[in-house]
């Protein structure tokens, strides 16, 4: 009778870790799944973490019960490198070496314009002059909850090179601001209810090198959303149901697609051979949307940076949207999310970018 239960007990263990692995898997790589065709599948990037914790769970479980097994979760952990790799990067950190620079991506939530507008300061402007970056690019940088005289006191001296777009008269801002000489920008075109893209190039050391500055579609949840889904989160029972975040996830990751679309066509031919993306993607490290723009390029945090790197981490809302990009003319270094600025809802990444000789 022990027997057969054992027997019983090992095949439910090992149908359980079956299923784990191929669930790892699927959400691992649904950044490949178009969300117009998967709508469900495609969104499963967001429970990876859930099933790469399961796994390595069974991993131990198998140690305790049967030791050989201890070979399928490692197997799973093996076809799921590229996954863990992108989501939760493990790098030694290496000083940037002399001549790279520093780009720095940050969503500044308006400046936090309602809570500052009064004072003669705002530690966001003083964060961003105090950052050293060589090129700034802002998301959701509207200057109408600010004073705009205040930022360009603070930001104009530093950088003698700056540019900036807006949706509409009273739309979403992207703004760059650079060290080194603008030569043009424009808007990368696709259909949005208010969000952008920017391109614009620079000349670097003699090299002419395309930025791509991006607020891709937001979910668009209210603040009451917002509020519930925490509630959710906290294990409470909101008054709305899951379907409901649910069905607003799928409608602003099919929006986000083509934007994704629009913004890899651009880079594909205008590119060139020096690149750098940034931005508020507003989906996941596994998303169509980071595997779409990312195509032929270096997730400089996967490289360069170590752990989870939320960048934005509110109302039970834990994730890496903000994103820096290369081409492989360029060597990461030292790529952070810095949690030391919080009075915008994003925390802004940063990273050191160094020539390569031989790319």
């Amino acid at each position: 009778m022990a027997r057969t239960f054992r027997k019983i007990f090992f095949w439910i263990l090992l149908v359980f870790n079956v299923v784990v692995i191929a669930l790892m898997l699927i959400s691992g790589y649904s950044g490949y799944l178009s969300p117009k065709e998967h709508p469900l599948l495609s969104l499963s990037g967001l429970i990876f973490p859930l099933f790469l914790i399961l796994n390595v769970l069974m991993l131990l479980v198998w140690f305790m019960v049967r030791k050989r097994m201890m070979l399928l979760p490692i197997a799973g952990l093996l076809l799921a490198y590229a996954p863990i790799r992108t989501y939760v990067p493990i790098n030694l950190s290496t000083p940037p070496p002399e001549g790279s620079i520093k780009v720095l991506s940050f969503n500044v939530f308006l400046w936090a314009g309602w809570e500052y507008k009064k004072q003669g300061h705002n530690p966001i402007v003083d964060y961003l002059a105090a950052s050293d970056a060589d090129i700034i690019c802002l998301q959701e940088a509207s200057p109408h909850e600010y004073d705009a005289r205040l930022i360009d006191e603070a930001l104009n001296p530093l950088y003698p090179y700056r540019d900036s777009i807006m949706y509409r008269h009273d739309g979403d801002c992207l703004a760059i601001y650079s060290r080194f000489p603008i030569l043009d920008s424009e808007r990368i075109s696709y259909s949005s209810r208010g969000n952008q893209s920017m391109a614009s190039r620079l000349l670097i050391d003699g090299d002419t090198v395309l930025v791509v500055n991006n607020h891709l579609e937001t979910v668009g949840f209210s603040m009451h959303e917002k509020k519930l889904f925490n509630q959710m989160v906290e294990g409470k029972k909101p008054k709305v149901k899951k379907k409901h975040f649910l069905s607003k996830l799928k409608k602003a990751q099919a929006k986000r697609a083509p934007q994704a679309d629009a913004v890899a066509r651009y880079i594909a031919e205008k590119g060139g051979d020096h690149i750098i993306v940034c931005g508020d993607f507003n989906d996941s490290p596994l998303s169509y949307v980071h595997h779409t723009i990312g195509r032929g390029l270096r997730d400089c945090f996967a490289e360069a940076g170590t752990g989870l790197g939320f960048t934005f981490q509110r109302y039970g809302m834990y994730v890496r949207i903000d994103n820096i990009f290369c081409s492989k003319s360029y060597e990461p270094y030292s790529c952070e999310v810095d949690r030391s600025i919080t009075d915008s809802d994003h925390y802004p990444i940063f990273c050191w970018l160094k020539r390569r000789a031989n790319p």
